[in-house]
């Protein structure tokens, strides 16, 4: 199993007395891409159901006020021509 370290290591693995290291190795196991991959995924379609919930269930009252100015511009227009 991969060693735990602290953040205060890994921070000093970036940084030396001269400044950040420009030559960082990252080293990312199966497991580590793995969670990143389902993070990814879970964030994804957390985005499409907020979205998909956010639109069904706060109405946009300007459409629904165009809705209702339509019926009643096709009723007027129906006893006009008839």
């Amino acid at each position: 199993m991969a060693e735990k370290r602290s953040i205060k290591e890994l921070i000093d693995g970036l940084v030396d007395k001269d400044g950040i290291k420009t030559e960082v190795t990252v080293t990312l196991t199966n497991q580590t891409l793995t969670k990143i991959v389902l993070a990814l995924l879970a964030s994804g379609a957390t985005i499409v159901v907020v979205a998909h919930l956010t639109k069904n269930l706060f109405p946009n009252h300007q459409i629904a006020a165009l809705q209702a100015d339509i019926k009643s511009i096709k009723e007027t227009l129906k006893t006009q021509f008839k």
